[in-house]
């Protein structure tokens, strides 16, 4: 199959000299002189993305940035690069399958990409064009080696001709597929992301700790990761069960955060893990065979 990547920054290049490797045939594109310049030498094709008018491909792949600038995500990039694809969509007389790579907030892909073409191009989605929401999962400093190694491809897609398209790209890769709908997968990598920052953040929390004990972190850590369930188990806690109770999580969890308060060390996490478990009962239910009144006294 042929891929026009647009955006040529470290997630549409590794994916491009990805496929390229699956022996797929691959364009760059890009607002960069320099990224244009820098692939032409490299012996890629590319072009900028003020010259690349007509689609000559069967699938683009859109892997623009989506920055956070004061709290609010920036679309600006997601929205030039809408417009510039739905120009070219307009007199292209075969159906085409866009991919959405960049991460986007849930809803996007539908309430805004969408419409976007079909206004700007007059095509039809479903009959003229597919749409596909793809999460990359790269990591910048081994972003190659994660494209070629992938431990996941999950295809957000509007219909299932759309995910097809994307279903044939991978057919080589060693990787299990799965599929879902755009909202779905825009979800999941921001729940892939966060849960990731959320688990530093609480190991951050637990070395302030352990420091102030005065004991070796890493040989603690290393433990944990051998005892804990919730880490050598993936799926635990995924199950709709409700807030965590029982006899030991909501007491142990009280209980060092009495110790901290006790010794100036602010655990703001577990205290927030504490007040935000009891908001989860009002939403989500309790399981009442078994209940502690885990937050008497706790300033939250």
């Amino acid at each position: 199959m042929k891929i026009a990547i647009v955006g040529a920054g470290f997630v549409g290049g590794a994916t491009g000299r990805g496929f390229l490797k699956h022996n797929h045939s691959v364009i760059f594109v890009d607002t960069s002189e320099e990224k244009v310049d820098v692939l032409k030498e490299g012996g890629f094709e590319a072009y900028l993305a003020s010259e690349y008018d007509t689609i000559t491909t069967d699938v683009t792949m859109v892997s623009v940035p989506t920055p956070t600038k004061l709290d609010k995500v920036q679309l600006n990039y997601l929205a030039e690069a809408i417009i510039d694809f739905a120009m070219r969509l307009k007199n292209h007389t075969k159906y085409h399958t866009l991919v959405i790579r960049s991460t986007v907030p849930p809803g996007t892909t539908s309430k805004l990409v969408i419409p976007s073409i079909q206004k700007i191009s007059g095509k039809e989605v479903g009959k003229d064009f597919g749409v596909v929401m793809q999460p990359e999962y790269l990591r910048e400093v081994t972003a190659t080696e994660d494209f070629e190694r992938p431990w996941l491809v999950l295809i957000g897609e509007y219909d299932e001709k759309s995910g097809a398209a994307v279903d044939k790209l991978y057919q080589t890769f060693d990787v299990p597929i799965q599929h879902c709908s755009l909202e779905e997968a825009e979800m999941q990598k921001y729940v892939h992301n966060v849960y990731n920052a959320v688990k530093i953040a609480f190991f951050n929390e637990m070395r302030i700790a352990i420091n102030h004990l005065g004991g070796d972190a890493e040989k603690i850590f290393l433990a944990t990761a051998e005892s804990c369930e919730g880490i050598w188990n993936p799926v635990y806690g995924m199950r709709d069960l409700g807030p965590f109770d029982g006899s030991c999580l909501p007491k142990d969890t009280r209980a060092l955060l009495e110790w901290g308060e006790k010794r100036g060390i602010n655990l703001g996490i577990l205290r927030a893990v504490l007040a935000e478990n009891l908001k989860h009962e009002s939403i989500l239910g309790t399981n009442d065979k078994v209940r502690v009144n885990y937050l008497a006294n706790i300033k939250v």
